[in-house]
């Protein structure tokens, strides 16, 4: 089973960037937690909308840290 839609936390100068492959321009937060919670809010809406999405999230060291994957239909 492949993904269809990738959403990205990884750090840059200042903060940490939120990227997604759906057309959203990348959104800066200067923490990685509120980072790594609206890309898991969003992977949640566009699941619901029957799509399969994985987040990744990446350390300041760009180790992956978290790598989840949500399923067309899942609810949270």
């Amino acid at each position: 089973m492949t993904c269809q839609r990738h959403i990205a936390v990884v750090p840059v100068e200042g903060g940490w960037s939120l990227a997604c492959d759906v057309g959203l321009e990348p959104v800066m937060f200067l923490s990685g937690g509120r980072a790594e919670a609206q890309a898991r809010a969003l992977a949640s809406r566009l699941s619901e909308d029957g799509g399969e999405v994985q987040v990744t999230v990446r350390d300041r060291s760009r180790k992956v840290v978290a790598s989840l994957r949500y399923y067309a239909g899942q609810v949270a």
